[in-house]
């Protein structure tokens, strides 16, 4: 397991988001386990820090935002990859969250990005999404909104 992928596979993701932490996993960990995660196990093992990260991500994914939260504990990993270094990404050719600023040195924001939000930003150029870690006091629900409403208005 040198490359750790959780969640949809490079063809199935909607959204990829490329993380520089990794989870706590089950130990043993099996690969079936890796392909169709449980939310709820990682949320258990991992606390409310990965609760917050899942909830963003899932606010960020869900075809309606009234539904985040039955999206996240059913079928977040089902639509979303979690990938956690810069090359996994290669082959995939949907919208990548880029998250917090491990990632910037390898693939920085492009002069030419979108700045959405006021007080806290994020910076979009389809397909990527550079944008602050999954973290409420960094990426409020304010910023939430606005970006999933920029991305799903250029996706369209």
């Amino acid at each position: 397991m040198n490359e750790l992928w959780l969640g949809a596979c490079v063809d199935e993701a909607n959204y990829v988001f490329l993380l520089p932490n990794r989870p706590v996993l089950p130990d043993p960990v099996d690969i079936g386990f890796l392909k169709k995660p449980d939310v709820s196990i990682l949320i258990d093992l991992n606390g409310n820090h990965w609760r917050k990260i899942f909830t963003i991500m899932a606010k960020l994914a869900a075809p309606s935002y009234d539904s985040w939260k039955v999206f996240r504990d059913k079928e977040l990993l089902t639509k979303v990859g979690i990938a956690f270094s810069l090359d996994q990404l290669r082959d995939y050719r949907g919208v990548v969250f880029i998250v917090g600023n491990t990632f910037r040195e390898g693939l920085p924001v492009v002069s030419s990005a979108q700045e959405i939000g006021e007080v806290h930003t994020s910076f979009v150029y389809l397909p990527y999404v550079w944008c602050p870690y999954l973290d409420y006091r960094q990426f409020p629900n304010i910023l939430i909104e606005a970006l999933r409403e920029y991305i799903l208005e250029k996706k369209c």
